[in-house]
């Protein structure tokens, strides 16, 4: 663990519905690497993420690991790094997980998509994605400041969705468990394993968020027909996440 100052844990800012956050949160568990966590609110937080990364223009996004002041943006990075502070290597060789990231992130990205189209278009799911400290009674008025995000963030990341990619990521993962003996995706459970059971959380979420979501932006987060269509591989995420010994916290129900 020679990577950390053991008297100012990192600081792990993300949102805990996202896939990617879940992604790290997940990595730096398995690998016993204590964190602070700060949620982000987007647009509102925005301010103080570019202030702590010195970062003034272009896009920034979560979720970023802030450790021995340097800052560690995305959550491939981060499970690199949690890797490398676990001494053993407990995620597995990267260079061999890397494909797996690759089907991941263009899963996940499809699926972000999906699920912006789905909250835009959906006028309780806007209502709900509007800050805590906003009134009720204002919630529905003010509805299109939350259509206006959601349509910056599809448009913030449009170029990154692969048509497709999402079934097609599932169907390599379902091949290659086939074909396994030991129940994960390689020989042994590695950072693999969770960057394709996180993708399973935008089609059948099980983590636990808090902020709790909403019920119709939950909604949001389902898709009944792959659900049904890759129930197997559903199975083996909710086995991945029974397991004390590789699960994290937001798949431990209280």
């Amino acid at each position: 663990m020679g990577l950390l100052n053991a008297n100012k844990p990192p600081v792990l800012v993300g949102e805990t519905f996202s896939p990617w956050t879940k992604k790290a949160r997940w990595a730096l568990e398995h690998c016993k690497v204590a964190y602070d966590y700060d949620e982000y609110v987007p647009t509102l937080s925005e301010p103080r993420l570019r202030w702590r990364l010195r970062q003034w223009g272009g896009d920034v996004s979560v979720p970023v690991l802030f450790a021995d002041d340097r800052a560690i943006c995305g959550s491939w990075e981060i499970a690199d790094f949690a890797n490398d502070a676990s001494d053993d290597q407990r995620l597995g060789d990267f260079s061999a997980i890397e494909p797996w990231n690759d089907l991941s992130e263009a899963a996940l990205a499809e699926g972000r998509a999906r699920v912006l189209m789905c909250i835009s278009g959906n006028d309780e799911a806007l209502a709900e994605s509007l800050p805590e400290f906003i009134p009720l009674r204002l919630r529905r008025p003010l509805r299109f400041l939350a259509r206006d995000g959601a349509r910056r963030l599809e448009r913030k990341y449009r170029h990154l969705v692969e048509p497709g990619a999402l079934r097609a990521s599932l169907l390599k993962a379902r091949q290659t468990l086939a074909k396994t003996e030991s129940g994960y995706l390689l020989d042994q459970f590695s950072y693999a394993d969770i960057a394709m059971a996180v993708v399973l959380e935008i089609i059948a979420p099980i983590a636990r968020h808090e902020p709790q979501l909403g019920r119709a932006t939950e909604t949001c987060w389902n898709d009944p027909a792959l659900s049904e269509e890759f129930a197997d591989l559903i199975a083996w995420r909710d086995r991945l996440a029974g397991d004390e010994r590789i699960s994290y916290s937001q798949f431990k129900r209280k």
